[in-house]
């Protein structure tokens, strides 16, 4: 009696369910890795061209006008920015498309402008709460004998020079950093659950502002900024939270700088926060109605949110990023 081998019998019929597995978490590894790489190199260049350029100014015949000219400076600012951070992470956008086959940055329209504007609402008021959870921060760092410092940026007197000083420092950084952070480094994480994408680029994004009283600040405004992106699907919504927070500190600038009395300024000053703070409150309540069912995108990824972090940390090009960040800021830091 002859016998046959059929293709389908248990005996050529084999799946290894933790052999899957594995490949699926080593695919995910491989696509975080170039992720993480890339924001790194971006980083990476960002340094490098705001050293190579600074020096140059400073060499160049526009040094002595750099240094007393504020709006000089401010115009300085916008080059630097624009060459420093949407060059590197543009060109770092591109080849993450190239190698996904689709764009690393979308830019669609928020699900309804209603929502977009109350989580806006939301975003600007965790931003307030940042600032203030960082003055603590900065409070109880100088009570140890640490004392931080930031740059510090001289607004103009002139009603020119204060248009390009609030592009400048509102509108250029809005554009520019949320097309880097919210763009090129957030949307393509998403994929692997947007909690895991939101703290990713919370993270590049207090680093970046390279000091320890800007940096505790951007993380807590990086996850509020990020949240408001996922929920809203839009990077505009975080454009518009950016501009508004970076628009509020160029105000209370203005406002310091033209009112001489200590007293009127303070007045002036909680009247704004007062204001800002009710709008903000009731903005984000109206969040909570409008947000209804929309949720954040859910992990359906084989490695856990701990592994992925790691993952994304650990390139050699983001521990270079990061420990350049870090000796930056390094130098704001004073001990005694």
């Amino acid at each position: 009696m002859q016998k046959t081998n059929k293709v389908g019998d248990d005996l050529y019929d084999f799946y290894d369910p933790q052999a899957s597995l594995y490949v699926q978490q080593e695919n995910e590894k491989k696509e975080i890795k170039r992720i993480s790489i890339t924001a790194g190199l971006s980083v990476i260049a960002y340094v490098l061209v705001q050293n190579i350029l600074s020096i140059i100014i400073y060499l160049s015949p526009l040094g002595e006008i750099y240094q007393n000219d504020l709006t000089m400076q401010s115009v300085v600012t916008v080059f630097l920015s624009v060459l420093g951070i949407l060059v590197p992470f543009g060109i770092g956008g591109y080849f993450l498309s190239k190698k996904t086959n689709k764009p690393a940055v979308s830019f669609d329209r928020p699900v309804s402008i209603s929502l977009m504007l109350s989580a806006s609402c939301l975003g600007f008021f965790i931003c307030l709460a940042g600032n203030y959870v960082t003055s603590i921060f900065v409070s109880m760092m100088e009570s140890g004998g640490v004392t931080l410092t930031a740059p510090e940026y001289s607004p103009p007197s002139d009603i020119p020079g204060r248009i390009i000083y609030a592009i400048s420092i509102a509108v250029v950084p809005a554009l520019v950093e949320e097309f880097a952070v919210r763009g090129v480094i957030l949307q393509p994480l998403r994929k692997y659950g947007d909690k895991f994408a939101i703290l990713a680029s919370a993270l590049i994004f207090a680093v970046m502002h390279g000091n320890l009283i800007q940096a505790p600040f951007a993380l807590i405004a990086g996850i509020g900024i990020g949240y408001a992106v996922c929920i809203t699907n839009s990077i505009w919504t975080g454009v518009l939270i950016h501009f508004c927070n970076n628009l509020y500190s160029v105000i209370i600038e203005f406002i310091v700088a033209d009112i001489s009395d200590v007293q009127t300024v303070d007045n002036v000053y909680l009247a704004i926060t007062a204001a800002i703070y009710a709008i903000t409150i009731l903005g984000s309540v109206v969040f909570v109605i409008l947000k209804r069912r929309r949720k954040l995108m859910p992990s359906f990824t084989a490695m856990t949110e701990k592994k992925k972090i790691r993952t994304f940390i650990f390139t050699l090009p983001m521990i270079i990023a990061l420990l350049m960040m870090i000796s930056i800021t390094s130098n704001f830091v004073s001990f005694g």
